[in-house]
């Protein structure tokens, strides 16, 4: 769809997409990640794509439960927003981690990245959360 087609109901759902992908990485979800941070340095990133369920901490593959549920969301999210697989191109986050000590939780800021056929958008979020597995 041409961009200049693009109304301004379009670009809301693809806002929404991104601020809603942001918000539920550093939500409750995101305490299950402890183990895949235990031997991880106390500041990095973890990278999702939630288009496909994959995920990276500090450029290491890894399998983390959260990539899984932010998966199964965006596949929801089209389907209760009536939209075909096709219409979104990527939906992508990167979290950037900090924790004080190996065994305490970890503050996470989320950015979001969604491209779809209504163009490109970002949402952003902050969180502490408890690190269950640590």
């Amino acid at each position: 769809m041409p961009e200049a087609h693009i109304t301004r109901h379009q670009r809301g759902v693809a806002q929404d997409f991104a601020n809603q992908l942001a918000q539920m990485a550093v939500g409750v979800e995101a305490m299950f990640i402890g183990s895949a941070l235990e031997h991880e340095p106390l500041v990095g990133v973890i990278e999702i794509d939630a288009a496909n369920g994959t995920a990276l901490v500090n450029d290491g593959a890894v399998r983390l439960a959260l990539a899984n549920h932010l998966n199964v969301w965006v596949i929801a999210e089209l389907g209760r927003k009536k939209l075909d697989r096709d219409w979104l191109t990527s939906a992508s986050v990167r979290l950037q981690y900090s924790r004080q000590d190996r065994n305490d939780g970890a503050d996470f800021t989320a950015k979001a990245r969604v491209v779809s056929r209504f163009g490109e958008t970002s949402g952003s979020f902050t969180s502490s959360q408890p690190l269950i597995g640590a």
